[in-house]
């Protein structure tokens, strides 16, 4: 089902649910290796960890002598997500065919993907913000039609986002020491509007941060606790 199907069937107090980045990615790694491999992809479908099946235009394609890419647009339902409308891209090479019927495939970040410059977070420092659930659906899903094609071969992923940079600005990026661009997010695969659980996992991912660089944590509510705090203590606040 795509998702106006999706939301019509059981979407919640009428609040549209979407998907994540981490979805676009791995549809968009999909539908380029198969165009690559010389189909004809108006659509794919990409099953979330969440055990929703979607159908998801895909968009900007582009073929190339040994290479293919293409486009997903994020959509994040009734969400208030600043990646909202963005296009995710992958570009798929095949580079080794392998004898012994084996698929690798190898995942990179590239323009408007941040870069982890502290260490606390899913990925290594120096590494691309892709975390580790959209890493494993981006493998799973080119095996798979890998494998059901016979291409036995080493595959490499580059996914990008040529407004990432700009969009990343208006996250919470830059303060857990994610650099360059927006990062490739999603447990579940899905959105789940106005998802207080989303912000718990964010503040809990900051503070995990934190804590492994400054044995120092304060928390306060709001732009007013920020304010009085800097103004009664001396420690920065970043």
């Amino acid at each position: 089902m795509n998702i106006d199907e999706y939301n019509e069937k059981y979407s919640k107090n009428s609040l549209k649910a979407g998907y994540t980045t981490g979805t676009c990615a791995a549809a968009a790694a999909k539908a380029a290796f198969m165009i690559l491999e010389g189909k004809d992809v108006l659509e794919v479908r990409v099953s979330t960890p969440a055990g929703i099946d979607l159908n998801i235009p895909v968009l900007d394609i582009k073929v190339y002598e040994k290479s293919a890419s293409c486009a997903i647009r994020k959509y994040s339902g009734d969400d208030p997500d600043i990646t909202d409308g963005m296009l995710i891209y992958a570009h798929v090479s095949i580079k080794n065919i392998n004898r012994d019927k084996t698929v690798r495939v190898f995942i990179e970040g590239g323009r408007g993907i941040g870069r982890i410059t502290r260490p606390g977070l899913e990925q290594k420092v120096g590494e691309a913000a892709i975390n580790s659930i959209p890493r494993e659906m981006i493998k799973r899903h080119i095996t798979e039609c890998a494998e059901n094609m016979k291409v036995f071969a080493d595959i490499e992923v580059l996914i990008y986002a040529p407004c990432g940079k700009q969009i990343a600005k208006k996250t919470f990026n830059p303060k857990l020491g994610i650099e360059g661009g927006i990062s490739i997010l999603g447990t579940t695969g899905m959105v789940t509007p106005m998802s207080k659980a989303a912000l718990i996992d964010t503040i809990k991912v900051e503070m995990k941060m934190r804590l492994l660089n400054s044995n120092i944590v304060i928390g306060v509510p709001g732009n007013y606790g920020l304010e009085f705090t800097k103004k009664i203590m001396a420690y920065p606040m970043i």
